[in-house]
């Protein structure tokens, strides 16, 4: 009758490239996070604050397209826009708010039915859980 809990690692690697900027390798994936110039950086990438609105965005809408095939939606098509509200008064800061508004264009329009997607998508994201969870980060020194 229990669910059997499992454990999956997902691991990115980060090198530091000068001033602010970082080069992060995920699986076959690179990326580029930067600040702009007003903050010391060269505008090489987004920030990481935008990487993780941006993540947490995937995550939401990687669940509204697999929920919504098994509850056979006739999805055309989504978009999302999030908003996060920064404090933005010294270091160390946070977000204070955090605003995803989602748009669904489909076949059918039973309101119900696309709010217990976007429950559900949310509700199962690994980002906005990790975020509710409030996990706590370890971090280690190497010094080389």
């Amino acid at each position: 009758m229990f669910k059997e809990v499992t454990q999956e690692k997902l691991n990115v690697e980060l090198t530091w490239k000068g001033g602010v900027c970082s080069e992060i390798k995920m699986r076959n994936h690179t990326i580029t996070i930067d600040s702009g110039r007003d903050e010391g950086g060269e505008d090489l990438g987004p920030t990481a604050p935008e990487v993780f609105l941006a993540a947490l965005g995937a995550c939401v809408m990687t669940n509204i397209s697999r929920i919504g095939k098994k509850m056979r939606l006739d999805i055309e098509n989504v978009s999302m826009e999030i908003k996060g509200v920064k404090e933005h008064n010294g270091h160390p800061s946070s977000f204070m708010a955090l605003d995803i508004e989602v748009s669904i264009e489909a076949n059918g329009k039973d309101r119900d039915k696309f709010e217990r997607l976007v429950e559900l998508s949310e509700k199962n994201c690994t980002v906005s859980n990790t975020v509710k969870n409030a996990v706590a980060n370890k971090i280690t020194l190497q010094l080389i």
